[in-house]
């Protein structure tokens, strides 16, 4: 997990450029991600499914006109931080992710506050299973990474208490439960809006052996830089 939790070492030669190129990515994510929620909502007739769909097709050749071949891997924002723009839970960029919006506490924990909608439904009416996993090693993640350990996931272990709910306020929180060198043991909940835990899980973030030479021998994070509200100038996988 590295979102935004550390400076890039590259230099953007014009920032103001890659903000408002941004934006539009921004913006143009939004409205998929709502073409989305409307997809699996929607009770048009059939011709016109068909004729949304070949607009829809239209628009993808567009996007595909000037395309790369691979992921986006990590990529320099305009307030020069690393960005995990195609991050299945809270790229900027990614229209399948909720997204999250994390912000740190005093005592180094991670915190979110979400609703997830139609596009994530597991059981009727409620949550997917393997998305509130992914909710929960996306928010415990940020923990070792704020603590300069940005670390992958080794284990997660999910016990789900009951059902979490489609279209409601939920918060997550992770915190630090050990550190041992290059390896971070967190553990973390999820709440519904009734201040129920819905899930909780403990998880183990080991940083990988390539990885390790990037980083200070003795580790240190860079929860400093982070915005008061986890937003555009430095949102908190592992």
């Amino acid at each position: 997990m590295t979102d935004g939790a550390f400076i890039s070492p590259f230099v953007v030669e014009d920032p103001e450029a890659l903000a408002a190129t941004e934006r539009a990515q921004r913006t143009l994510t939004e409205s998929i991600r709502t073409l989305t929620d409307a997809c699996l909502r929607t009770r048009v007739t059939d011709d016109e499914l068909v004729a949304v769909a070949e607009q829809v097709d239209v628009l993808t050749r567009r996007l595909l006109a000037t395309a790369q071949d691979e992921p986006l891997g990590l990529e320099t924002d305009s307030d020069g931080r690393l960005r995990d723009h195609g991050n299945a839970m809270l790229g900027m960029r990614n229209p399948h992710a909720p997204p999250l919006r994390l912000t740190m506490d005093d005592e180094g924990g991670a915190n979110a506050t979400f609703t997830l909608g139609a596009a994530y439904e597991g059981p009727p009416g409620c949550v997917h299973g393997g998305i509130v996993a992914a909710v929960l090693d996306q928010v415990l993640g940020a923990v070792p990474a704020r603590l300069g350990l940005p670390g992958m996931t080794a284990t997660l272990d999910t016990t789900y208490r009951r059902p979490t709910p489609l279209g409601q306020e939920l918060t997550c929180r992770g915190w630090v439960v050990e550190r041992d060198g290059w390896k971070v043991r967190a553990a973390g909940e999820i709440r519904d809006g009734k201040d129920r835990v819905t899930a909780e899980a403990q998880a183990l973030f080991v940083v990988p052996r390539w990885a390790r030479e990037h980083l200070a021998s003795t580790p240190t994070g860079d929860a400093a830089g982070l915005a008061g509200d986890g937003g555009a100038q430095v949102e908190p996988t592992s």
